[in-house]
This record gives C-alpha cells, structure tokens and sequence, in this order.
C-alpha cells in the first residue's frame, strides 16, 4: 500500500499539476489573405487547366481527323481507293478518303463551360487543290461556344435570367461577358422544338382541358430608324401587349396537370381561340381519343370558337365556377340609399365588404352539394334570400348557372364506368393559376421581350424547367431538350 502512495506522488511530480498547457495559436490568416491566396492558386488551377483542356481537345480533333483519313500521318493516300467518309470536297465534290492529306491547321477560340482556349484545328486538302469541308464533334461549324456551354446558357435562361444578366455570370469564366447576340443565338435554337411542339401529335390526351389567358409585354419594330448614343443605326420598336391563351391537360383520376399548346393572340376572341382548338383537334385532341371536358372562365370568344370547332361527340363545356363566385361578389352592392344615409364611409364600405363575404360564401355554399337536387335547393334558397338586397348578385348567379354545374354529369359517366374523377379538377380552372404564376414570374424579371420568336422559346424553356412539360418517366428536362435538339 505504501509502495502505491509513493508510485502515485512520483507520477504527480513528473506530471505537475495536471493542468493542460495551452498551445499558442499560429497566427490565422484573415478573410482578405485568405481570399488573395485563393485568388493567386485560383490563377495558377486555371492556367494549368487550360493547358490541360487545349491538348485535350486538340487531341480529339486530330483523331477525327485521322479517322477521315483513316491512316497515320507522313503516309501518303492511295487515290485508287475510292471509300467514302463524312466530308467532301468543295471544289470537285469528292468524298473519297485516298484523295484527302493532311494541310496543317488553323486557329480557333473555343469557349467551354468555365475556360477560354486557343486551339489549331486541323485542315484537310484535296488533290485537285480544293478544301475539305468535315465536321468536328467538338463544337459546331462557326460555332465559338462548346455544346456544354450552350446548354448551359439554355438552362440559365429558363431561370428566368435576363440575356444581360446570364452574360455578367458566365463573364467570370469566360474571360468577360459573352455578348447579348450570342447568348440569343444560343437560346433561339431551341426554336426548333417549339415548333415541334405546337405541330406534334399529343401521346397522351387528358379527360379534362383546362382553357385561359395571360398577357404579356414584348417589342416589335415600327419600320423606322435612329441613331443611338453609340453611334450606331438601330431600328425603333414599340411596346405591345401579346395574349399568350393557354391549353392545360388533367387526369383527373391522378390529378396530374400538364400544358398542351398555347397560342399567341392579339386579343380574345373567336378567331383566335379557334385557331388554338383547331390546333388542338388536328393534334389528336379529341373525343374520340378520350376527351371528356372543357373548362373555362366564360369567355364569349372562347365560347364561340367551341361552336365553330368540332371536338366530338359529347365532350362538355363547364363553366368556372370561381370566376361565377368572383363575379357575384362583384355584383354586390352593400348598403344603399337610406340604409348608408348619414353614416360614415368608412363603415359603409366595411359593411358592403362585409356583406359581399356573405353572399359570395352562401353562393360557395351551392357547389358544395352532394348531387344536382341539393344544388338546386341551395340555389333556390339563396335567391330567395337576397333577391330583394342584392338583385344584380342573384342574377349574375343564375346567369348560365346550368353550365357552372356542368361536371355533375362528368361525374356520374365516369363514375358509371368505374372511375373516380375528383370533382375539384371539373369545377374551375384554378389548376391554371400554378402556370399563371410560373409564367408571371418569368414576364417579371425578364420585364419585356424582343421578338414573338424570343417569347415562344422562353415560355418554353420555362414550362419545361418548371415541369409544365409532359416528359417520359424518369427523365430529366434538360437531358430530354438536348436529345430532341441533337436530333432535330
């Protein structure tokens, strides 16, 4: 036991007090030293990293060259040899390899995502003194931005970026911001898909279609010119509202939604919600195909353009009826004449708001129904009750109530062929305003668009990174646009 006691006291002086001794801190770099150190490492990745990428591609480049060829260099072709490969002449038009040798190379700037390089291309020449025209899978004819930076520009812009502000991001990367002009040019070539779009049959078509408008601000050209402070001829344009109308597909047994078409309109009316349906029918939109449903707000244009064109036998128009609360609500009148006599104004309009909560919430109160005789019931019941305070409600009410409850058939074909259909997707177009939003979104941060064509492939970039687009299962928007633009 002693032996222990002396043991332990010895560690205790070997050891001290048993205090930990604080290390002193190295001297820590502040934000600044740090952010300069990167900043001087972040010049040194990018140089060694441009190196990397130009003998990366040039290497590409001469293996698609060797592959014309199909020899090695410093050997010499064989013009008995007549096999034909993907390039040709531009002077006698051959496309026969053994003619073809190697003419040294040209220089090219190339931007790809996040470095500038300066390559030399190959060059091909013919025997009969012409230049071979081919095709590098590397970048485009003309092109100066890889495939991969293009598509990331497409992508940026169906963030609802502006062309000035996807230019300030990708300035970092690419030695300064790429020009305005070229970003569009980029972004336009997706104009090819709308187009395919708007023509392209529909594969799955919905029971139920849901019909609105939006509009949107965008420049047009007034024919005249001017001089801008730069010095430079400009052509003048001029602001003008455009109507985008907007057809909206939904299963109603799933409750998916997704856009089928849109039409750009000046205003409307018949002709031009007739050329939207005409669209739609020579697209497979149809009852034959599965239609079932139009909802709308009740437009008498749209209303017209129904009559004009033949979607089949059976398919119904509803009317919405949020719109019919909406335009009760407006008819309300609150208190008049006597009844607001000597009363401050202020409490007149917080009882007119008052009272039209209260009609507009025993107007909601019909729908709510379980079949059309109790409907009606609640109908008759709410007229009777305010047919003498607020005539102009009850009459906006009845007007075409019959097509408010439209869906009450809907419901009882599909229910008779064993589906339920939910009756929130029958009654409005509510399902409208998640796109409405997403568009409007857009028009705020863009605040005005140059051309139709720029409103057509941005409204399109849009509804696809937004998943408005119906898409094949599991894929990707962007991987899906590049693979129909590869094709295209």
């Amino acid at each position: 036991m002693a032996k222990t006691i002396a043991q332990s006291q010895e560690k205790r002086k070997r050891v001290g007090s048993g205090k930990r001794h604080k290390h002193k801190k190295v001297d820590r770099l502040t934000r600044a030293e740090r952010r300069a150190r990167l900043l001087e490492r972040q010049a040194v990745w990018i140089q060694q990293w441009v190196a990397l990428a130009t003998a990366f591609v040039e290497l590409l480049l001469k293996q698609e060259a060797q592959e014309i060829l199909g020899r090695p260099t410093r050997k010499w072709g064989d013009r008995g040899e007549q096999v034909e490969v993907r390039a040709s002449c531009n002077q006698c038009q051959r496309k026969w390899r053994g003619w073809f040798r190697r003419n040294g190379t040209y220089p090219r700037t190339l931007a790809l995502e996040g470095l500038v390089i300066d390559i030399r291309v190959p060059r091909l020449r013919c025997h009969c003194g012409g230049t071979v025209d081919f095709s590098f899978s590397v970048f485009a004819p003309y092109a100066r931005l890889s495939p991969e930076l293009a598509e990331r520009l497409r992508e940026v812009i169906a963030l609802g970026l502006t062309l000035r502000q996807v230019g300030m991001v990708t300035a970092p990367s690419n030695g300064g911001p790429l020009a305005k002009s070229t970003i569009n040019a980029r972004v336009l070539e997706a104009r090819r898909l709308v187009e395919a779009f708007h023509q392209g049959v529909i594969e799955r078509v919905p029971p139920v279609v849901l019909l609105d408008g939006i509009w949107v601000k965008v420049l047009e050209p007034t024919g005249e010119r001017f001089v801008d402070a730069q010095g430079r001829e400009r052509p003048r344009m001029r602001r003008r509202e455009v109507g985008l109308l907007v057809a909206y597909g939904v299963d109603p047994t799933s409750g998916q939604w997704w856009v089928l078409d849109w039409e750009r309109a000046e205003k409307e009316d018949q002709e031009s919600w007739a050329r939207l349906l005409e669209r739609l029918r020579q697209r497979g939109l149809t009852a034959e195909q599965g239609l079932r449903l139009i909802v709308s707000d009740g437009s008498e244009g749209l209303a017209a353009a129904l009559d004009l064109v033949n979607l089949g036998v059976g398919v119904r128009h509803q009317l919405c009826v949020f719109h019919k609360l909406k335009n009760v609500g407006k008819a309300v009148k609150g208190l008049l004449g006597e009844e607001a006599a000597g009363q401050d104004p202020k409490a007149v309009k917080e009882a007119r708001r008052q009272r039209r909560r209260e009609v507009v919430q025993e107007a909601a109160a019909i729908y709510q129904g379980a079949d059309r005789a109790e409907i009606l019931r609640r109908r008759d019941e709410f007229v009777a009750k305010w047919q003498a305070s607020e005539p102009k409600a009850v009459a906006t009410l009845l007007h075409d109530f019959e097509q408010t409850i439209v869906y009450l058939a809907v419901v009882a074909e599909a229910t008779s062929r064993g589906e339920h259909w939910e009756v929130r997707y029958l009654r409005t177009t509510s399902g409208l305003e998640r796109l409405n939003r997403t568009l409007r979104q857009l028009f705020r941060q863009v605040v005005l668009l140059h051309s139709e064509a720029g409103l057509e492939v941005r409204v399109y970039l849009t509804l696809m990174q937004a998943g408005e687009i119906l898409l094949p299962p599991g894929k990707d928007w962007l991987a899906v646009m590049e693979e129909q633009l590869a094709a295209a």
